[in-house]
């Protein structure tokens, strides 16, 4: 299982998954946890901003109680600003903190000097005992406000920020509000429980459904996996079922049957060729062998032995002429014969193969006439078209009787250049016609009885498609056949 498709992908996806949730939920806390402390920021700039307009409010009530007669704000506030320069900003502070009574109403606030003395502080900032940080102060005169956290005795976290109360870009003193991070550190404890709460669980579960989507999504490939295991050397006939769902998995079985029948015609060939061959060779051996046989049994004379050696070379003259035909078959079948174009005359051609046939002819007493048109030129490979040529005359003379006629013409006709092959014998019979360019196909004519390999009509087809032309045949039975083999013209 481990090893399975399956499993692999539901491995990957569910880490691939995990990995995202991750991510996900990391940035998700660290956003919120970003944007709870912003607001507590906001919050505790706006309370301090609050406490020193509170302060400032008093200071100039106090201004205008003492001199009534002055009514210009600009002029308050400088008296204000002189008082505070003094030194009189800490009796002031104290004043506003017992007359106003805001230091217990709001949040825990510090009042600081810009020496760094505390001026005065809410009574429940005590209870968390937060030191005043020198540093902090000195880079809050500046103008910049400074936020901090502190863990208190009680052992919750405590932010506070430094805010100063400026001047004409002077800082005049500080002012410290501090605020409780119990509740924002629960709401972020809840988040961070619900991220590791639910991330694995939602891992676990899309796992769960993607073992189902993936066990759906390869159910055709375990029943190609069965067909295929059922199929053997004796029943390549068999294809697996195609999934019908236009993707990938389709397309294997596609392919998969489509290499199934290169193998079934791979056995198919494999099988009628070594019927062919030992169909073939086995009566020739078997002559060899008992001719042999026979002249060994006692001395004989030298016309004798030449005799014997002259019938078994022309016994091996056979055997190789079959070998040969079978080869040019198997290697025509493998895609192996690369055909090297020329133009080529027909006429030449179909003169100098029937020459090659002289000898034949005169033994059987066979008329062979070749009747040829000159600059009938076709485009192919010479060493194709002559065995083209070649085993159609033979065919012909086979079957043509003692007396009888073959013969060879070469015309041009339209766009196409003609081989045409005659013979006077007995004809195919009608249920053959349509076989007989099939390869290893031995059509059983009783009316001639004549043995056939079936390779040399095969290969004649095989030649034709190669030069893109096509070969036909017509006979009618007792009046001989005639074989067409067309091709495109050569305009050279």
């Amino acid at each position: 299982m481990i090893r399975s498709i399956r499993f692999s992908l539901t491995l990957w996806y569910a880490a691939i998954l995990i990995v995202i949730l991750s991510l996900f939920g990391g940035v998700l806390y660290t956003n919120v946890r970003s944007n709870l402390v912003r607001d507590v920021d906001r919050l505790l700039i706006s309370e301090a901003d609050g406490v020193g307009d509170a302060i400032e409010s008093f200071g100039k009530a106090e201004v205008v109680a003492k001199n009534p007669n002055i009514s210009s704000q600009d002029k308050i506030a400088e008296i204000f600003l002189e008082n505070v320069t003094r030194g009189e900003f800490p009796a002031l502070v104290g004043r506003w903190a017992e007359v106003t009574d805001e230091l217990d109403t709001v949040r825990p606030v510090r009042i600081i000097s810009k020496k760094g003395e505390t001026l005065a502080f809410s009574p429940s900032l005590a209870n968390w005992v937060i030191p005043v940080n020198a540093q902090t102060l000195q880079g809050a005169s500046s103008g910049k406000t400074f936020y901090e956290t502190y863990r208190v005795a009680d052992g919750h976290r405590v932010r506070i920020a430094t805010y100063p109360i400026l001047e004409k870009s002077r800082s005049l003193y500080f002012v410290q509000v501090a605020i409780s991070l119990l509740q924002t550190d629960a709401s972020l404890e809840r988040l961070r429980s619900w991220l590791l709460w639910l991330i694995p669980s939602t891992a676990i579960l899309a796992s769960v459904i993607g073992w189902f989507l993936a066990s759906l999504a390869l159910r055709p490939v375990g029943k190609m996996i069965r067909e295929a295991r059922q199929m053997s050397e004796s029943r390549l006939h068999q294809r697996i079922e195609v999934p019908k769902t236009g993707d990938e998995l389709q397309g294997l079985g596609v392919t998969f049957n489509e290499m199934l029948d290169r193998f079934e015609r791979g056995f198919k060939r494999l099988r009628q060729f070594s019927a062919a061959a030992s169909h073939e060779l086995r009566t020739p051996l078997t002559v060899m062998k008992g001719e042999i046989e026979l002249v060994l049994r006692k001395s004989r004379t030298d016309e004798e032995y030449e005799r014997v050696l002259r019938n078994q070379l022309h016994v091996v003259n056979d055997m190789a002429h079959v070998v040969e035909q079978l080869l040019a078959v198997a290697h025509a079948e493998d895609g192996e014969l690369a055909v090297q174009w020329e133009v080529l005359e027909l006429e030449a051609l179909i003169r100098s193969v029937a020459q090659s046939f002289d000898q034949i002819v005169r033994e059987k007493n066979i008329s062979l006439q070749v009747a040829a048109e000159r600059s009938v030129r076709i485009q192919g490979e010479r060493r194709l078209l002559e065995r083209l040529i070649a085993n159609l005359l033979e065919n012909a003379i086979k079957h043509t009787p003692s007396e009888g006629r073959v013969t060879l013409e070469a015309v041009r006709r339209g766009g196409q250049s003609l081989l045409i092959v005659r013979d006077t014998g007995k004809g195919i019979l009608a249920e053959d016609m349509t076989k007989i360019f099939d390869k290893f196909f031995s059509p059983q004519n009783s009316a001639e009885g004549i043995p056939s390999t079936g390779i040399g009509l095969g290969l004649c087809r095989w030649i034709a498609e190669v030069h893109r032309g096509k070969i036909e045949v017509a006979s009618l039975l007792g009046h001989g056949a005639e074989f067409t083999v067309s091709f495109p013209a050569s305009g050279v």
